[in-house]
């Protein structure tokens, strides 16, 4: 039922575009949307380390760019989660997968980030899962990050995006 449903949804993650730009120190956020056995959402939940976020709502979108109405579903339900991991240090690990998550999908970017705050390069250094993720080199490219501090060029940094599910049966 997961693999089915992943395309079929777009999380809209609360815009960050009031901050200055995301840290070059090490992050995370994610999404994660519980639906029905019908595929209907029923509810989402934004979490994030970068605490200028904290607290915002989302709101799933599906492929057609309409909000997804809830329903009421019996029988079995899903949780698909949506995680965008933040490192200077080439993270590979799964993230916070619990025990029954499936992996659906993983990519890690290596980015390069200029003085500005700008993704001046970027490269697919893994990729796994069949759920065509829709984050790449082009959606990193038009992240803002801080500012250098520093005198430094560029600093590198990977981006991990996680894809998981988990399904419950329910009697």
């Amino acid at each position: 039922m997961l693999r089915w449903i992943v395309p079929l949804f777009l999380a809209a993650t609360p815009a960050l575009a009031s901050s200055p730009g995301l840290s070059v120190g090490s992050w995370w956020e994610k999404i994660t949307v519980t639906m029905t056995g019908d595929g209907k959402a029923q509810a989402c939940t934004y979490e994030t380390s970068l605490t200028s976020a904290a607290g915002q709502d989302c709101k799933v979108v599906g492929a057609n760019g309409v909000a997804v109405q809830a329903s009421s579903g019996k029988g079995q339900y899903a949780t698909i989660t949506f995680e965008r991991r933040f490192s200077t240090r080439a993270a590979l690990e799964d993230g916070a997968m619990q025990p029954g998550d499936k992996l659906l999908g993983r990519q890690v970017l290596a980015l390069a980030i200029d003085g500005a705050g700008k993704v001046s390069g970027c490269e697919v250094i893994m990729a796994t899962g069949e759920t065509g993720l829709s984050y790449g080199c082009n959606e990193a490219s038009a992240e803002r990050f801080e500012a250098a501090a520093s005198s430094a060029p560029r600093r590198r940094g990977f981006m991990t995006i996680l894809v998981y599910g988990h399904t419950e049966h329910v009697v």
